[in-house]
């Protein structure tokens, strides 16, 4: 058991995560290289920067060697990526329902909450996005900064954000296909109709988009990312048309129609109340999962500390003003009890005598929802592959493969995840075809609302320490003489681990008293009870614990060791991602008890098999011999905000986080050591181990 504690609670050291950012291997996420080598011709370095002069091989030709996709993603590219994998089911699935059997006109309210949660769990995002640009989001973050059981628990979050999502809307444009082809077309052959709906829960048409999206994954990283820009703006287009035609309709300039801003009143309909809007908006949190795939690319991102964030934050402001104008609009061209849960625009348009416009949404719907399956696909192979670089998972979905250049097509020199994005693809294409998924629903969202609290329980560990720690929570050794009635033992024992403990469980309390206790009393007085304790901990971590301001994670392209250029911050920390997690707690609590018993289950079932499987055979804990193991191995010490040069010891671990130029190891020993000022600004844990050497 203790064996099992130390693997799963061992941390990434940070000397490997700069490895994995492939910083230093010839610069070859940034550089392209030839797949082939002709005879007599260099086989030294293929990117920027590394040394090695040239040589010839009078051999066969030789493959090159690129452990990783080329970072080929500009702003615009992420930012498209980001809407494509959210936008989507937000306004054509569950806009419809929200409004007829939640919170009506309210619906628009509801966006808006989930938005501002949503938003106030994506800073977090951005801001390790900048600190650590590497794959995985928060499966990375966790194995930083919470230990490697934390990282495969995010995993599986992000296996229900991308994997489940992606079957689950194939499913959806199949039934939506379906409909439509019964609805417009004439009285079909019975073994067309037997094809299209063959009953015992078996869809084909979502194994066929299914396959078409992982066909367009296999055509190489090139045609993905074009097919993926130009269906994200026919996408946003679209919803802006049905905005402006909706609004247009609802305007009175088209008379006898049932389109009337007068719908929207009452807004709030007395049958759903308060209680019924936070409802809506925990389940309308599935409409914003999938922008931290965003975070899940930053590898393949050509600047990512720069335009990841940004693109983080586009497209979470893009979401919300898309969402919460469409429901506007949706709720305007009907009264909320006569709009459709399956089909809310296109049936709003027709029960309006716009048969036009019915037809062009419904068509438009069919057309660019794929895009959502695509980009879940694809940011699902990318965590696949982050975890084989831990070897948490087998190591073929991380082998590259490249193909030459042909006739129609140029030399592929990005790369392709084919084996990783075949067995994505086939299991898509699978649960797609057979498994139902109007009770994963809020399985989904409840994982999402878990995803965003460990990321932003991330970064405050990364930001923050306590008085008995050093940065990412080493403990040191207390006082023998304290006892627990002393103010300053309770200081120095409350790790910040404890306090983000308490600093969830409160907001989960309040969210449990709110949506479960009948007497409103008693409701209010403990939801407000468990509140104030959330704050008197935000206090607490803002009185007494150190915070952090020199987290950067120098990469040779980012310009960010130039004086005066700083990293995206997340603003008013720890306030701001306090009230981030409150309210992911509280949504999660009012979700509905089925969605959090079924991820309580799925995550026991998942760390279960990681402790059967996995224990021990990841590069963190593996015995096998290399460099990066026992030398740093769960040595996470974060340097002093104060220090502005590399520390004086060997120290792995502090180099890729100080600011500056891109020290290398040892190089100013011998001066520094003798640099008192240098001594004092340097974090307590160093300057101890310097003293007693």
């Amino acid at each position: 058991m203790s064996t099992l504690a130390e693997c799963a609670l061992a941390r990434k050291p940070l000397r490997l995560v700069r490895r994995q950012a492939h910083l230093g291997d010839d610069d070859s996420r940034y550089e392209p290289v030839s797949i082939l080598e002709d005879e007599d011709s260099s086989t030294g370095e293929g990117g920027g920067g590394g040394g090695g002069g040239r040589r010839r091989s009078s051999g066969p030709r030789l493959q090159r060697r690129r452990e990783a996709p080329l970072r080929h993603m500009s702003l615009f590219d992420l930012v498209a990526f980001g809407v494509g994998c959210t936008v989507g089911g937000g306004v054509f699935v569950l806009g419809g329902a929200a409004a007829h059997s939640l919170a009506g006109p309210a619906s628009s309210v509801s966006y808006l909450l989930s938005g501002l949660a949503v938003g106030l769990a994506a800073l977090p995002y951005a801001e390790l996005s900048a600190s650590f640009p590497v794959d995985g989001s928060t499966y990375s973050y966790a194995y930083i900064a919470l230990g490697e059981v934390y990282a495969v628990i995010a995993s599986m979050c992000q296996t229900l954000e991308y994997g489940v999502s992606a079957a689950a809307v194939a499913r959806s444009w199949g039934n939506k296909v379906v409909d439509l082809v019964k609805m417009w077309g004439d009285p079909l052959p019975n073994w067309l109709l037997r094809f299209l709906d063959p009953g015992y829960y078996v869809n084909p048409m979502a194994a066929i988009v299914a396959s078409l999206c992982t066909l367009v994954l296999l055509l190489g990283v090139r045609e993905s990312k074009l097919a993926t820009n130009c269906i994200s703006s026919m996408k946003v287009s679209l919803i802006v048309f049905m905005i402006i035609a909706g609004m247009i309709l609802s305007s009175g300039l088209f008379p006898g129609t049932k389109a009337s801003f007068e719908n929207w009143d009452p807004f709030v309909p007395s049958e759903f109340g308060v209680e019924g809007v936070l409802e809506a908006s925990s389940l309308l949190i599935f409409a914003y999962t999938g922008f931290d795939c965003i975070c899940n690319q930053a590898g393949e991102a050509k600047d990512p500390v720069r335009d990841v964030p940004r693109a983080v934050v586009y497209t979470i402001v893009i979401d919300s003003v898309l969402y919460v104008l469409a429901a506007l609009a949706l709720t305007a061209m009907l009264p909320y009890a006569e709009i459709s849960e399956v089909s809310g625009f296109p049936d709003a348009f027709g029960a309006n005598g716009w048969a036009w416009a019915e037809k062009m949404t419904a068509i438009g719907e069919i057309l660019v929802l794929p895009l959502v399956v695509l980009a879940s696909i694809q940011a699902q192979t990318r965590l696949l592959f982050a975890m084989s670089n831990d070897r948490i998972v087998p190591g073929f979905f991380g082998r590259l493969t490249f193909s030459k250049a042909r006739r129609c097509r140029p030399e592929d020199k990005i790369g392709n995840l084919t084996a990783n994005v075949q067995f994505c693809g086939l299991v898509t294409i699978v649960m797609a075809t057979f498994i139902p998924f109007q009770f994963l629903v809020e399985l989904v969202a409840a994982g999402a609302l878990l995803l965003f609290s460990m990321t932003s329980c991330c970064m405050l560990i990364v930001r923050f320490k306590c008085p008995s720690e050093t940065f990412l929570c080493s403990v040191r050794d207390v006082s023998d003489d304290a006892t627990i009635f002393s103010v300053e033992a309770v200081r120095r024992e409350l790790s910040l681990g404890r306090i983000l403990i308490l600093l969830n469980l409160f907001p989960f309390a309040s969210g449990l008293c709110f949506a479960f206790i009948p007497i409103n009393t008693l409701r209010y007085s403990l939801t407000g009870t468990f509140a104030f304790l959330t704050l008197v901990v935000a206090l607490y971590i803002a009185a007494y614990c150190h915070e952090n301001t020199s987290t950067r994670f120098i990469l040779s392209r980012d310009g960010y060791g130039t004086p005066g250029r700083i990293r995206f911050r997340t603003p008013w920390v720890p306030f701001s991602t306090v009230l981030g997690i409150y309210l992911n707690w509280f949504m999660l609590a009012n979700l509905g008890w089925k969605g959090t018993v079924m991820l309580i289950g799925y995550l026991f079932v998942g760390v279960v098999l990681y402790w059967k499987c996995c224990v021990g055979k990841s590069i963190v804990n593996s015995n096998e011999p290399h460099e990066e193991n026992e030398s740093y191995k769960n040595r996470n010490i974060l340097p002093s905000e104060r220090c502005t040069s590399p520390p004086s010891v060997r120290s792995d671990l502090q180099q890729p986080l100080l600011g500056g130029e891109d020290w290398e190891e040892g190089e100013h020993e011998t001066g520094l050591l003798n640099n008192v000022y240098l001594k004092d600004d340097l974090s307590e844990i160093e300057a101890s181990r310097r003293a007693v050497s």
